[in-house]
């Protein structure tokens, strides 16, 4: 395959140039709104909020304060310059601040103008009009401080204090709306919700599809039909093409849902638009529009896989490879590559037995090519990172833990009972256990002797277990179930799951794993601490011949510890 894009520039490139976080499509002020960030224009449940906040400031004869605090790039400024287009008539007496990068001249910080601006909202002082402000919590952070230090505004402080805005650990509701102040944070919006069919974002979904429809509002779309029927073709139209399989978008957004709830990092709306690029686009085609970036490792697959320096999320799920998972169809599938003479018929039977149709000519091409070229390691990672995008993923532990996260939200105590006989099983085997209701207190073997308590675990959950039974689709929780045994509990996440489960299958953890599981070793310490102090007996067991003795304190009167030999 010719390297060069035949005749003419790229119409397609030059458009999906819109998602990247350094374009000004993403970066959008309120007093703009082009028509691609109209087409793309998703709702969020906090837009209604503030629809109704708006149009009660139309009945307020006091001045209100409305803040729409988060995070950099996740959607505030679009939300303001949206709803500023349709519904112009609610901001006719509102005075409207975007923090961002916001200054009245160029010796005044952007926090000098703040002040400025928010003067009429100052103790003692009669604000004069309706003023709507789009805020990063840092900035917010860094007027709240600024302000403490001179005494100023303390009423809003007040207010700040009272939603727990800064405390990572509140859960903040949105504020009363007869108050001077209100705040709605963008904070609160969950990139995705908990189903008992798994997680799923309505918002991102829209997103994703409205990127690759076919739409006449669609820019992107009609500048990669134009290139199609153009024959202007580069490896980042068979990509493009790809994601138009609804398929293959479930399956991307799964692996940005599994890293998200490990990790338990922020997706913006900005950082989604640029990982959509970044996995549709080679840095290749980035710097030189002219090549077409024909080749095995440009794919999708590899672009989401294995380019974790092209982002924070791109890095991140590099993590979840499917090359890291090895199971035995992975190993004869290699083997098979190898030994086989026929690759080619081997390759596209592969491909013909996957449930989802994907196959273009250039990626037909593509893989044909890396079989020319005995590029057959490369080839091996293609067809491993393609099927899980068109087939179940390896990593069901991360379905899984979806799975119990629902269910401990709706009270499911069925399913819930198979997480405690997980944990319970990888309780028994944290440190070991000589014989069944007795735990060690250490697993270090190179002591003579190690001591075990008895204890009967006695499931408990935290006070959320339940708490929202009544909701089919699960909006706001914590990435962790709060779960334990006997009165005394710890914060299970995905990766003290993942790890546990390893446990439970014999695996001793690593220093490094260890501190992940911290909070897991100091509940269990609390456990045999709590035992120790009430417990009447004891059993010790030899390290070198396994052999045990049960140690009871001395009865009334008695002075005489009594040992038995256990069997």
């Amino acid at each position: 395959m010719n390297n060069i894009v035949p005749n003419s520039e790229s119409k397609f490139l030059n458009q999906i140039k819109m998602l990247q976080s350094s374009s000004k499509e993403t970066v959008i002020h309120t007093n703009t709104f082009s028509s691609f960030t109209k087409y793309m224009h998703t709702k969020r449940t906090i837009e209604d909020k503030i629809v109704e906040a708006l149009k009660r400031l139309e009945k307020q004869d006091e001045k209100q304060l409305i803040l729409l605090c988060g995070s950099v790039g996740d959607g505030k400024s679009h939300l303001l310059s949206y709803l500023k287009s349709a519904y112009s008539s609610l901001f006719l007496n509102i005075f409207v601040h975007n923090d961002a990068t916001e200054s009245y001249s160029p010796n005044e910080s952007s926090i000098e103008t703040l002040e400025k601006v928010l003067q009429g909202f100052n103790d003692g002082h009669t604000p004069t009009q309706h003023t709507i402000i789009a805020i990063n919590l840092g900035v917010m952070h860094n007027f709240y401080v600024s302000q403490m230090e001179k005494g100023q505004f303390v009423q809003l402080r007040q207010f700040i204090d009272d939603n727990g805005v800064f405390n990572e650990n509140l859960l903040f509701t949105d504020s009363n709306p007869d108050k001077k102040f209100q705040l709605y944070n963008f904070a609160n919006e969950r990139v995705f919700t908990l189903t008992s069919d798994g997680p799923k974002s309505p918002f991102l979904e829209s997103i994703f599809t409205k990127i690759v429809q076919d739409n006449s509002d669609n820019p992107i779309y009609k500048a990669w039909k134009q290139d199609i029927e153009a024959g202007v073709l580069t490896i980042a139209h068979a990509n493009y093409q790809l994601l138009q399989n609804e398929t293959i978008r479930i399956r991307v957004l799964e692996k940005v849902y599994h890293v998200i709830l490990r990790d338990k990092i922020m997706l913006s709306t900005r950082a989604f638009y640029n990982f959509i690029f970044t996995v549709i686009v080679p840095s290749e085609l980035e710097i030189d529009q002219n090549k077409t970036g024909f080749s095995i490792e440009h794919t999708l697959p590899n672009l989401l896989f294995n380019h974790p320096d092209r982002s924070p999320l791109l890095e991140k799920i590099y993590t979840i490879d499917p090359l890291h998972i090895r199971v035995k169809e992975t190993d004869e599938l290699i083997s098979n590559l190898h030994v086989l003479s026929e690759k080619q018929v081997f390759v596209q039977n592969i491909f013909n037995e996957c449930e989802v149709d994907w196959q273009s000519n250039i990626y037909r091409n593509v893989y044909q090519q890396a079989i020319e070229k005995n590029q057959l390691q490369e080839l091996s990672k293609f067809i491993i990172r393609m099927k899980d995008l068109t087939e179940p993923t390896v990593y069901e532990t991360f379905h899984d833990f979806a799975k119990y996260l629902y269910c401990f939200h709706v009270g499911d105590k069925k399913l819930m009972g198979e997480l405690f006989t997980i944990v319970k099983e990888a309780f028994i085997k944290w440190k070991g256990s000589p014989q069944p209701n007795y735990y060690f207190v250490s697993n270090d073997l190179s002591r003579p002797h190690r001591l075990a308590f008895q204890l009967k675990l006695r499931e408990d959950v935290g006070e959320s277990f339940g708490k929202q039974a009544s909701s089919e689709v699960i909006l706001q929780f914590d990435n962790y179930i709060t779960l334990g045994f006997c009165k005394s509990i710890f914060n299970l996440d995905l990766r003290l799951y993942e790890l546990l489960l390893k446990v439970k299958g014999g695996y001793r953890p690593n220093k490094n794993e260890m501190n992940v599981a911290i909070q897991f070793e100091d509940f269990y310490k609390q456990l045999l601490s709590m035992v120790e102090k009430d417990s009447d007996e004891v059993m010790i067991v030899r390290s070198a011949d396994k052999s045990k003795y049960l140690i009871t304190k001395p009865s009334f009167g008695s002075v005489k510890f009594e040992v038995e030999k256990v069997r």
